[in-house]
């Protein structure tokens, strides 16, 4: 047998030798499709990461909290899974720690190096997602139970809760091994202290704390999350759970899709928790309970969809626990045992170097089978054809994501990753790239070359397709006679050909439409318009439409408007969420000018999560029109500008009318009104305008709200400077913007436009209250009676 003295060594070979399968060429494989959310989330700010956290994301936020502070380190793929690698050479540390305090040191060692054998866990290991982190906790919880079933201290089971509170943190899977961990508490006593009251102690003090817990992490963040309608939705049966199950088990016996190294996987955990029912009941109980409980509980709850082996990786560790606690109870292996764990160690290293190579350290690893693209070896090729004046958009939101993560990491920078055409450029390159999904702009390659060719170029890079089309450019637009109107056209062969100038942007088409997106958040972005004014000489009436979509909270849109070389007047046109989606700029011309320049500038703002990545597709800028008049005759020409205002707004908002009283249910009536009066000379019907009584002051409506669709109807109308705001308080206490309709223009919004709020998951089905805050003397809530919402 290992001498006890000799156990160290073993110990620090066993980490030298792990440190080494998991670091050797750890930024070599490209980061797959799950993967790559991780640094895409950490690298925004911190309440961003939690919000959506609250919102998108099925994971809380612990892990991505963390890695944001290991990208100051760097952003290339060996930094961004050094978290991940750092925490599963700790399991291997700490899962020999818990399998000593519950057999003995040699046998934990055994059980770090067959746990270091199964291939998951070395995957996991080397990939950028909360897993070995969870793991880790999860050894740390385990630690602290084997603590308290050897001595009964009080304060283990304190360590097993703060485990337990970040295990929660991390990952969502938790609640089914915390219920494990609280079964082992009951059935297992401490060997100091073998009846009853121990037991139900440490039980009623676990189970308390894990239900302060379980409330915790429900009210704070899983309630407004997405994770409840997934599970509410997955029409399962037991028989599909089992079988989801039953593959993902599969996959932690043995990562690959090897039957026979499974099977034989499963015969030796069997065997080894018979000889441990013999010979160590204890043991045996709390092995049993970890490995037995956690997919039973999954299996009650019917969770089957989306689920493969890393969800139940957790399980490998008390199997590694069993196979090697049962070598140390077995007579005829106990005097083997280190003959054991160099065999479990040859595996380790065979397996990962030899057998499966190219599913760990190859560049086209995808680590998982998932559909998807490589995305490092896509953002190779497309960093091939750089070349400045280039555009580079995408047909898919996410996939564009990660590419423009890897375009980012480049040395020497890209054109491609900050796109950029001035008035020099006498030809606009575009490239679209296209992954698994095409998205919008075509639905294949035949598609697309069918529309834009023959001279466009195809580009293939393993399942990624980059088509690129050379556009010759007209960057000035010029005013021959007035009156006269310009479109920037939005078609894709057609705005980088009429655009002046552009920095930060890049096409974008999805179902609203074609648009220009910025490239980055919190950056401003820009898109100029040059006219050169040939007519005759004389005063004019200019009117600048600009379209937008803005729903974004605080993303801001605004426009610089320069004649020749005066200084630009700036125009605030949209802070988000903005329901309008279109700002008229009147401008009054008496002095001749050669030219006008327009610069509208888009900056996105890292507050609302729409997608793992970003919320670029939050701000848009959809249209720009000019129209200009001559001011001694401007009547007909300025009707026309006004015309194609109306025209756009009655597009958005589908139509410009109140609902009758038989179309509104009263979802909500008002309760409190602070500062506010009714508008006297406004009233439509039965309909009355609400507006603030004090204009110095913020006018006040509160209303409680139970809230059983997914939008609710309201009617705000705003003038210059007015605002009006709807406020919600989340169940954590936290006052949450949920609707903001802001007016920097000359112009009231139209008077009966119906705006929709959208209802975040945390104000379904619940009674909240909601306040209306109306800020100026040109901020106006439409109510029917007392009804405010609809």
């Amino acid at each position: 047998m290992l001498l006890p003295r000799s156990v160290p060594l073993a110990r620090l070979a066993l980490l030298g030798l792990a440190a080494g399968l998991i670091f050797y060429a750890l930024g070599r494989p490209s980061l797959w499709l799950d993967e790559a959310a991780s640094p895409l989330n950490a690298r925004f700010p911190l309440d961003y990461i939690i919000t959506l956290s609250r919102t998108l994301e099925e994971h809380p936020p612990l892990f991505y909290i963390l890695l944001k502070g290991f990208l100051r380190l760097g952003h290339d793929d060996f930094t961004v899974r050094l978290l991940p690698a750092l925490c599963g050479l700790g399991c291997v540390g700490l899962l020999a720690a818990v399998g000593t305090r519950l057999f003995s040191p040699a046998a934990g060692t055994a059980a770090a190096a067959i746990w270091l054998a199964m291939p998951q866990n070395l995957l996991l290991s080397r990939m950028a997602r909360p897993y070995s982190l969870w793991l880790l906790l999860f050894l740390c919880a385990l630690y602290f139970l084997a603590g308290w079933l050897r001595r009964g201290r009080k304060r283990d089971i304190a360590g097993m809760l703060a485990a337990a509170a970040l295990m929660t943190a991390c990952h969502y899977l938790s609640f089914p091994l915390l219920a494990a961990m609280g079964l082992c508490l009951l059935a297992v006593a401490p060997a100091n202290r073998p009846g009853w009251p121990g037991r139900l102690t440490a039980a009623g003090l676990f189970g308390a704390g894990c239900a302060g817990i379980a409330a915790a992490a429900y009210f704070g963040l899983i309630a407004q999350s997405h994770t409840p309608q997934l599970i509410a939705d997955a029409n399962e049966t037991v028989a599909d759970a089992a079988r989801a199950l039953g593959a993902a088990l599969g996959g932690v016996l043995y990562s690959f899709d090897v039957w026979p190294a499974r099977l034989a996987v499963g015969a030796a955990a069997l065997a080894a928790f018979v000889v441990l029912a013999r010979r160590d009941r204890r043991n045996f109980r709390v092995l049993a309970l970890l490995t037995v409980v956690p997919p039973l509980v999954l299996l009650a709850m019917g969770r089957g969809t989306g689920l493969y082996a890393r969800h139940l990786s957790s399980l490998g560790i008390p199997l590694a626990l069993a196979l090697a606690g049962g070598a140390a109870a077995w007579p005829r292996l106990a005097p083997r045992l280190p003959a054991v764990t160099l065999s479990a160690l040859a595996l380790a290293v065979l397996l990962p170097l030899a057998v499966h190579h190219d599913r760990f350290y190859a560049v086209s690893s995808y680590q998982v089978p998932v559909i998807g693209n490589n995305y490092k070896l896509a953002a190779a090729g497309l960093a091939a054809l750089d070349r400045p004046g280039t555009i580079l958009s995408f047909g898919d939101d996410f996939y564009g994501n990660v590419l423009s993560w890897y375009l980012d990491q480049h040395t020497p920078s890209l054109a491609l990753a900050n796109p950029r055409l001035t008035p020099e450029d006498r030809e606009a390159r575009l490239l679209f790239a296209a992954g698994a999904h095409w998205g919008y702009l075509a639905p294949n390659a035949a598609a697309f070359l069918t529309r834009y060719g023959p001279d466009v170029a195809r580009h293939d890079i393993e399942t990624s397709t980059f088509l690129e089309l050379a556009v010759p450019r007209d960057p000035v637009r010029r005013v021959t006679a007035l009156p006269a109107r310009y479109g920037l056209p939005m078609a894709y062969d057609r705005v980088f050909a009429e655009i002046s100038a552009l920095s930060g942007l890049r096409f974008h088409q999805n179902a609203l439409g074609p648009a220009l997106i910025p490239v980055r958040n919190d950056i401003d972005a820009t898109a100029r318009l040059t006219f050169a004014n040939d007519a005759p000489p004389q005063p004019q009436e200019i009117r600048i439409n600009v379209l937008f979509d803005n729903f974004g909270q605080d993303n801001r849109l605004l426009a610089r408007i320069r004649f020749d070389t005066e200084p630009p007047v700036t125009f605030p046109l949209s802070t988000g969420y903005d329901a309008t989606r279109q700002r008229q700029i009147a401008l009054k011309r008496e002095a001749p000018y050669a030219r006008m320049d327009v610069e509208v500038i888009l900056r996105c703002a890292s507050r609302t999560p729409t997608l793992a990545g970003g919320n670029l597709q939050t701000l848009r800028l959809t249209g720009v029109e000019a129209f200009f008049c001559p001011a001694n005759a401007a009547g007909p020409c300025l009707d026309a500008a006004e015309r194609h205002l109306t025209a756009s707004v009655l597009g958005n908002y589908l139509e410009e009318r109140f609902a009758v009283p038989s179309e509104t249910g009263q979802a909500a009536l008002l309760a409190v009104r602070e500062n506010v009066a009714p508008v006297n000379e406004h009233q439509e019907a039965a309909w009355t305008a609400l507006s603030p009584a004090d204009p110095s002051r913020p006018g006040v409506l509160r209303l409680p709200v139970t809230a059983r669709q997914d939008r609710l109807l309201l009617f705000p109308r705003v003038g210059r400077d007015g605002m009006v705001r709807v406020y919600g308080l989340r169940p954590d206490g936290v006052r949450e913007l949920l609707f903001a309709l802001q007016n920097t223009g000359e112009r009231w919004t139209p008077v009966s436009a119906r705006y929709e709020l959208v209802v975040p998951p945390w104000l379904r089905d619940r009674e909240t209250d909601l306040e209306i805050e109306l800020t100026g003397r040109r901020a106006q809530l439409w109510t029917l009676g007392d009804a405010a919402l609809f």
